[in-house]
């Protein structure tokens, strides 16, 4: 037995290596015959991935569909809702491995890659809206061959003001020897435009470095590094270092790709940088940001989209920030989290003798979409002893002193807010007001962000007010004082009372807030005024041109809707004195009025 068993071993092994030589022969016999099928295969697949895309294609394709392929003539354009414009490309060579993709996946499929006389016009406004993921996972880049070269690319993506290019672009990364970035015209949204700059690149190991490209004396990328050696095991750091408007930005990030996220550690530090030439690059509005960037520290990390995993430490200071809405001279912001809990530890805007104070903490939520919504107190206050170097160059601009101070609280989800000013002094174009002093309460429930509510669900507030030594224009006041709530859309306006020695004003009223700012003019209002004035002149300075004397009564009630007026108003007086006119009696019985439109 052991003799037969000894010579069936040699016929066994010779049968399966007939085997496997015959499914090798079968398997070059498919490659030869029938490549004209695989690769009518393989531009069949590509044309569905266009349809898909909503892009009609043409091309012509050569080669070996098992190991490399030449794509000639390739032209699409959109024919309906599409991020892309067209695409034009000459030549593209694809070199690449299937047992690579196959053990490693998209990183290792690439062996070689190069394209000629490339234009590519993006236009993203024009991408088709389609279902979000309700938690999207954010992924690591994983196109990284082992070679690539582009010569004359062109790369344009629609934009507003102006769209972003990439002109005329040549790219060699080889990992044998050093190559170099050539681009012809670079355009910004921004509408800033460079052109003939050049860099040196290297990939040793699937490590992209580009070195020196040199904008402008104030704009220099002396170093980046995007390290794709490590992409197999789902790693990919990055290191920036710049001159942007004149300073100094260095940047490390450790991007590392979960199963449910993405984990970053982040080092970023900037010191004398134009706040200004930032807006071209981070795509900001003109002039949006503002001032001189003096000191910016940021050590941090956490899952990208798990904000209570996040720890580290912000430090900034900003200098002389002048823009419409707000002018200070420095700003310094310390903030820290740790163990899911954020902490501002200070935050002061100063300008000149003028001083804002921000501190406060919040637990960090789980989601994006719970900021807000978590255990949260904030305390605000502030000395404005020349409100008229505060406000210059605003639309608002006003002299005197102020201060202030308040404190906002999140619990439960519901915001609570008390806010209170104080001002002397307080003069503002054609008047001034001798003292205010003012207290707001408010509260809102806050719903999370992909829950559709009006804005005012949800929210009170309540104010009080009171005004004192009014002058504007020819008119003066003793005090003003008042009060005022809103519940969900209605505003209410508990009491008005404006008093001149003897003469007193009453006003009160209601006015269903609008969901949409633009339709407030619309929106149902009615307000009850009364008038019991021993001397009516006693309302002007006495110098005035337009004053009237005597004593004056008046009662109204108003309704407004679909911008009209309607309503009745009552008017009694006795010598009525206007210049050289006088009123002896002036009584009516209730005057009704009937769209009194505006």
């Amino acid at each position: 037995m052991a003799e037969d068993d000894q010579a069936e071993a040699p016929h066994h092994g010779r049968l399966w290596r007939r085997v496997w030589i015959g499914l090798a022969v079968c398997a070059a016999l498919v490659i030869i015959f029938h490549r004209p099928i695989l690769l009518a295969i393989g531009r069949r697949i590509v044309l569905q991935y266009a349809a898909k895309e909503s892009l009609k294609a043409d091309f012509r394709v050569e080669g070996n569909p098992f190991g490399s392929v030449t794509i000639r003539n390739l032209h699409a354009f959109a024919t309906g809702p599409s991020q892309y414009e067209t695409i034009d490309i000459d030549y593209l060579y694809l070199d690449y491995s299937l047992l690579g993709y196959a053990r490693h996946g998209l990183p290792r499929l690439f062996n070689d890659v190069e394209a000629r006389s490339a234009n590519i016009v993006l236009n993203p406004s024009k991408a088709p809206l389609r279902p979000r993921p309700p938690h999207p996972q954010l992924k690591l880049p994983r196109f990284f061959p082992e070679r690539l070269r582009a010569t004359d690319t062109t790369v344009i993506v629609r934009n507003q003001p102006y769209d972003f290019v990439v002109g005329h672009a040549d790219l060699e990364l080889n990992p044998r020897t050093p190559g170099e970035l050539r681009i012809e015209t670079l355009q910004l949204p921004s509408g800033d435009t460079w052109s003939r700059i050049s860099g040196q690149t290297s990939y040793t190991n699937k490590n992209l470095i580009l070195r020196d490209l040199n904008l402008s004396d104030q704009e220099q990328l002396h170093f980046l590094s995007i390290d794709a050696s490590q992409i197999d095991a789902n790693a990919l750091p990055i290191a920036l270092n710049c001159t942007v408007g004149g300073g100094q930005i260095s940047a490390t990030a450790a991007l590392s790709e979960t199963k449910s996220s993405l984990d970053t550690k982040l080092h970023v530090a900037a010191e004398k940088v134009a706040a200004d030439a930032l807006n071209k690059f981070l795509i900001f509005p003109e002039n949006y940001l503002s001032g001189e960037i003096e000191r910016l520290t940021l050590e941090g990390g956490g899952a990208s989209d798990a904000p209570r995993t996040w720890s580290g430490t912000l430090s900034l200071q900003l200098g002389d920030v002048h823009r419409k809405e707000i002018n200070f001279d420095r700003a310094i912001i310390e903030i820290t989290a740790e163990r899911g809990r954020a902490v501002l530890r200070s935050a002061d805007i100063i300008k000149e003798t003028n001083e804002f104070h921000l501190r406060g903490s919040m637990e960090l939520p789980a989601t994006f979409a719970d900021f807000g919504r978590t255990p949260t107190n904030l305390e605000i206050s502030g000395k404005a002893p020349d409100l008229q170097r505060l406000t210059t160059g605003t639309t608002v601009a006003l002299t005197g002193s102020a201060q202030f101070s308040g404190k906002i609280d999140i619990i439960d989800a519901n915001v609570q807010a008390t806010l209170g000013v104080t001002a002397s002094t307080l003069g503002f174009r054609d008047g001034i007001i001798d003292k205010l002093t003012c207290t707001l309460r408010a509260s809102k429930r806050v719903a999370r962000a992909d829950t559709k509510r009006s804005w005012f669900a949800d929210l009170r507030t309540a104010m009080e007010f009171n005004l004192t030594g009014i002058r504007y224009r020819d008119y003066a006041i003793d005090s003003a004082e008042g009060s005022s709530n809103s519940s969900d859309d209605v505003l209410g306006l508990d009491r008005f009372i404006l008093r001149r020695r003897e003469n007193e004003l009453n006003v009160h009223g209601r006015y269903i807030l609008p969901a949409e700012v633009s339709t407030f003019a619309s929106q149902p209002a009615d307000v009850d005024v009364t008038l019991n004035a021993a001397n009516v002149g006693d309302f002007w300075v006495a110098d005035s041109p337009t004053k009237v004397s005597g004593p004056l009564q008046l009662q109204a009630q108003i309704q407004w809707k679909q911008e009209i007026a309607n309503g009745q108003i009552s008017l009694s007086g006795t010598n009525l004195v206007m210049r050289d006119l006088v009123f002896r009696q002036v009584s009516t019985i209730p005057i009704l009025l009937t769209r009194l439109e505006q």
